[in-house]
């Protein structure tokens, strides 16, 4: 019950906390594209809550794999988590999201001003080349992208094939993809209304560099991150 109550409580406040800072930052939208702040802050905020209110902590293991310059993080997805705290653990990116997402009002203005990257997954080839040019443009101005490549948030524990938008992205960008592991799902999980205390911890693995073939990169891509899951889920170092 106690943990019902503290989730909905957190669930009041993130909503109420979201609408103030919608209305607060309206301004920082006329602000240069290169300046970004109100994902950030949005992404603090909804950390906080967690700890204060359900008693979930997050850890980040392995940052001294991230590159310099702007990369390509390719991130397991097991929870609504990892859309708001990847914001504030690594500032200055920009996610490739489901197209979708980009009607939600009133954050529509915010995630067309900080150049979040929407997919038609229905698209098909002429969505991809849309996404590789967006992608581009991101990186052109110093950001770094987010991708999930699983596609969909996934039940802890479960494996799904990896998408092929993440190698055309790595082909066509030429940069470095940096596999990210987590445990998300063991404190939010998929879908789920009620939250659990715990410590989420990320795992920031050795970047993959360029030049791989698509075979060697998604093997290589998907066995670091599942594999690396996995220990995380079953409290393995």
């Amino acid at each position: 019950m106690l943990i019902t109550i503290r989730s909905l409580v957190f669930n009041f406040f993130v909503w109420a906390g979201s609408i103030f800072l919608t209305l607060s930052l309206l301004p920082s939208v006329l602000l240069p594209k290169t300046i970004v702040f109100t994902p950030f802050l949005w992404g603090k905020m909804v950390s906080w809550l967690l700890k204060v209110i359900v008693g979930i902590d997050y850890r980040v293991d392995g940052k001294e794999n991230i590159p310099k310059g702007p990369f390509i993080i390719a991130s397991k997805h097991q929870s609504a988590w990892e859309t708001a705290a990847f914001n504030h653990i690594f500032p200055k990116t920009s996610f490739i999201l489901k197209k979708e997402l980009m009607y939600f009002v009133p954050l529509n203005f915010y995630m067309h001003h900080t150049q979040m990257i929407p997919l038609d997954r229905r698209g098909g080839k002429q969505a991809l080349k849309d996404m590789i040019a967006r992608a581009k443009n991101v990186m052109a101005i110093g950001r770094s992208l987010v991708i999930f490549p699983e596609g969909t948030r996934t039940i802890v524990g479960e494996k799904v094939s990896y998408k092929r938008g993440i190698y055309t992205l790595y082909k066509h960008l030429n940069k470095p993809v940096v596999p990210v592991a987590l445990n998300s799902g063991l404190c939010w999980k998929r879908r789920g209304f009620r939250k659990y205390p715990g410590t989420i911890v990320v795992n920031i693995l050795p970047p993959i560099q360029p030049g791989l073939p698509e075979d060697i990169f998604m093997k290589t891509l998907e066995t670091s991150i599942e594999t690396a899951s996995l220990k995380l889920i079953k409290g393995l170092p």
